[in-house]
């Protein structure tokens, strides 16, 4: 089966280095230009099965392009959410080290395990990314899946039995997107495309 991994276009919070995790920023002049483009070369894919997006708005514009693109269905699964940066999010690193030193020193010196107040650790995050490809291993279809940067390396990373320290190898840009093909329990990095490609 594939799993066509896609990320949402460039937001105001990309160029402006908010954390966005649950809050949305609105998707730059840019990132409608590379939707378009990316919906129009993922045609490539019109044999999958359904396109899977994260619930919030920069995502489901993404999903929407891709769907009149393809003229495939779109299933809104709440689990492809961005990790929750709770006190973090919608904040910039100025911010955050001003005003929370403490939580922020402490999510630097250990990011997997320290649960940011009112928001998640990467475990939280892994545990339901896991759960959810599991499941969509079980189907055996084709899918395109819609969500966010760092959701996008925690599925790699488990896709390709790596662990979470290796997420940071793979950066997927703004509308770009990742094939991954998994066949007999075994992962294989395909493809990662930059917008358009």
């Amino acid at each position: 089966m594939k799993f066509i991994l896609v990320r949402h276009g460039e937001t105001e919070a990309n160029i402006g280095g908010i954390y966005s995790g649950w809050t949305d920023f609105p998707l730059t002049e840019k990132g409608n230009l590379d939707i378009q483009a990316t919906a129009e070369a993922l045609k490539r894919y019109r044999d999958v099965d359904i396109i899977y997006s994260s619930p919030l708005n920069r995502t489901l514009k993404t999903a929407n392009a891709i769907s009149a693109s393809l003229k495939k269905n779109i299933q809104i699964v709440d689990s492809l959410k961005e990790m929750n940066f709770g006190i973090f999010d919608g904040k910039q690193n100025k911010y955050i080290e001003e005003n929370h030193p403490e939580e922020w020193e402490a999510w630097l010196k250990d990011y997997v395990n320290y649960r940011i107040p009112e928001g998640e650790n990467l475990i939280d995050v892994f545990d339901r990314i896991k759960e959810l490809v599991d499941r969509l291993i079980e189907k055996d279809k084709d899918c395109i899946i819609v969500t966010h940067g760092g959701i996008i390396q925690v599925m790699i990373t488990y896709l390709l039995d790596l662990g979470l320290d290796k997420m940071w190898h793979f950066q997927c840009p703004p509308a770009g997107y990742v094939e991954i093909e998994y066949v007999d329990n075994f992962g294989y990095m395909r493809r990662l495309s930059e917008p358009g490609y």
